[in-house]
């Protein structure tokens, strides 16, 4: 009895597609391992700074997966199941380290930034894309 290993057609452009998602990924969670900083006193305008990066950054990490998965059929919804899962991990890996704290406000937080991507730059993003030719061969 021989054990059969099938392999999938594997290329340099599959390569760079997911690279920019993992990339940013292991930036995220670098980030998430940093003690936590103040960048004033004040409670309300540091907690809308933040709060504003972890919209984008997450919105940026569908960006990134949607890229990955272009021209998938379940290529939207997988990218959303994607950022949003590694939402959840980020929290729960910030609620090991000291300083940290991992919170469900966070991972909603997260998730808007997702949906504010998915919703209003991701249409824009890719009637552009099959307009320009050099933009359409990485995204076909």
């Amino acid at each position: 009895m021989s054990i059969v290993v099938k392999t999938g057609k594997f290329s340099w452009k599959t390569i760079f597609r997911f690279l920019p998602a993992l990339i940013w990924m292991a930036l995220i969670f670098y980030g998430s391992s940093q003690q936590k900083v103040a960048i004033t006193e004040n409670y309300w305008l540091s907690f809308a700074f933040f709060k504003s990066l972890h919209i984008i950054e997450y919105g940026i990490l569908f960006l990134f997966w949607r890229f990955a998965l272009f021209g998938k059929t379940y290529g939207v919804k997988a990218a959303i199941v994607f950022s949003i899962f590694y939402g959840i991990t980020d929290e729960f890996h910030q609620s090991f380290m000291p300083g940290r704290e991992g919170r469900l406000r966070d991972v909603f937080i997260d998730a808007l930034g997702v949906l504010i991507f998915w919703r209003f730059i991701l249409n824009k993003l890719e009637i552009t894309c099959n307009k320009n030719k050099i933009l359409k061969f990485f995204f076909h």
